[in-house]
């Protein structure tokens, strides 16, 4: 059972890999709210490092869960 929770959580978030930019938009809203000024200019100014990063990070921790969940 835990193995079939890994590969579903590994799709979904394979399935959020094209919507990083969206993503990275939303965190600079979310923080804008708070008022957190610093980290809003640092998002913008580097936005494709950051999407790109976003990117990796999850398609890195999908093929994670995907190796667990076959393994097991």
């Amino acid at each position: 059972m835990s193995s079939w929770l890994l590969v579903i959580s590994a799709i979904l978030l394979l399935i959020l890999v094209p919507f990083a930019p969206q993503l990275v938009r939303l965190r600079i809203r979310i923080l804008r709210w708070l008022g957190w000024n610093w980290a809003v200019r640092t998002l913008e100014n580097h936005f494709p490092a950051w999407v790109l990063f976003f990117r990796i990070m999850l398609f890195v921790v999908a093929a994670a869960m995907l190796y667990l969940g076959w393994t097991q």
